[in-house]
């Protein structure tokens, strides 16, 4: 349990140092929309990371997600960090979330599905 919670926290510890490095040296008014990109990239490695261990944690009280727990992250921090960059150009209406949850539960359904009939 305890080289779990090590493989668990350092790379996190690591990505909040490279977030706190990026974001705090970078002016968003400034740079190229290039590094806008590779921050928004940063930031779903740090997203998905913070779920999975959410995730993990959560199988700690019963909730069977310890198997799905991968897929589930990368669903939540790919929702999150969309949602994130439509709101940061201006763009984030309460309809977009009302298409894009829906739409989300939909995918992971699907690619549930579809693995659980391939093994």
């Amino acid at each position: 349990m305890k080289q779990l919670f090590k493989r668990q926290f350092w790379p996190l510890i690591g990505l909040f140092m490279a977030d706190g490095l990026f974001f705090g040296l970078t002016n968003p008014a400034t740079i190229a929309s290039f590094w806008l990109i590779i921050g928004f990239g940063l930031l779903a490695l740090t997203l998905y990371h913070i779920w999975k261990g959410l995730l993990w944690a959560a199988s700690w009280y019963g909730l069977p997600t310890r198997r799905h727990a991968k897929r589930l992250a990368k669903l939540l921090s790919g929702l999150t960090v969309g949602l994130l960059a439509l709101q940061s150009i201006g763009e984030l209406t309460l309809r977009d979330v009302l298409v894009l949850l829906p739409l989300a539960s939909l995918l992971y359904v699907y690619l549930s599905y579809g693995r659980s009939q391939a093994i």
